[in-house]
């Protein structure tokens, strides 16, 4: 384990979290594009790919820095989907 302290440990939880979430909930509008033109195929491994990187990133500051930058980072991954609705708007 890496030694961060606590305020570390937010920032970096919170980044990863909102980042890895700005990505999941946007790559979501591709991934019902490609279901409505029928390319159920690359909506299956978009989907997959999704939430491969989301655990995986999801899990790393847990096993690398501890707890607060799992519950941080959790939190960050929540905030983003509103933050992204806000930005671009529900139709986007």
């Amino acid at each position: 384990m890496i030694e961060v302290g606590l305020a570390g440990q937010i920032v970096i939880g919170l980044t990863a979290g909102l980042v890895v979430g700005a990505f999941h909930f946007s790559s979501l509008w591709w991934n019902t594009q490609f279901f409505t033109t029928g390319a159920a195929g690359k909506a299956i491994a978009l989907q997959l790919a999704r939430i491969a990187v989301a655990v995986v990133v999801l899990t790393l500051p847990a096993r690398l820095l501890g707890l607060a930058a799992l519950l941080c980072g959790a939190l960050g991954f929540l905030v983003a989907r509103p933050l992204l609705l806000w930005r671009f708007g529900r139709s986007r």
